[in-house]
């Protein structure tokens, strides 16, 4: 049996380091993955409003981050904007995937870009958040919960997106 494979390499930007060629083409695939989440294109709207607006500062908070699928992408893609001062917090009750997360916030090395990952429940994160609202929050709990956590949530955050907690592959 023979097997052929094909890879495809990024294109060579002139005098770009080969780091920072792969650090491009892993976040592109980071952000193709964000994408699929629902609240994505919600999410970038509030931030083109907010940079519209004048804001050069912005604060996300994602209360169910998992391994940061969706919050780091989009951090990219408000640095990419214009902000120059992003602070983002990310909590949630799985310690293995905050470490997950954490390698790849290291990744990002952006000045701009200050992110913490906390464990924690969604519901505490929220009570926390709300003594100062987010500009976007997000937040995903179980279909039963989200409900309840809908009002918590708006007087956590500007903008909150709320969503149902997704099945683990197994």
């Amino acid at each position: 049996m023979h097997l052929e494979y094909a890879y495809a390499v990024p294109p060579v930007r002139s005098g770009a380091p080969l780091s920072a060629i792969v650090r491009h083409a892993l976040c592109d695939a980071a952000e193709a993955v964000a994408a699929r989440d629902l609240r994505w294109t919600a999410v970038l709207e509030q931030l083109k409003m907010l940079h519209a607006a004048g804001r050069r500062s912005v604060r996300i908070v994602d209360a169910a981050c998992g391994d940061g699928a969706l919050l780091l992408p989009i951090l990219g893609r408000a640095r990419a904007l214009g902000f120059v001062a992003i602070e983002a917090r990310g909590v949630d009750g799985d310690a293995a995937a905050l470490a997950r997360a954490r390698r790849a916030a290291a990744a990002m090395a952006d000045r701009a870009i200050a992110v913490q990952f906390d464990c924690g429940s969604v519901e505490a994160a929220l009570h926390a958040e709300a003594a100062f609202p987010a500009d976007i929050l997000l937040y995903a709990a179980d279909r039963s919960e989200l409900a309840r956590f809908a009002a918590l949530a708006r007087r956590a955050g500007n903008m909150a997106l709320g969503g149902p907690v997704r099945e683990s592959a197994q």
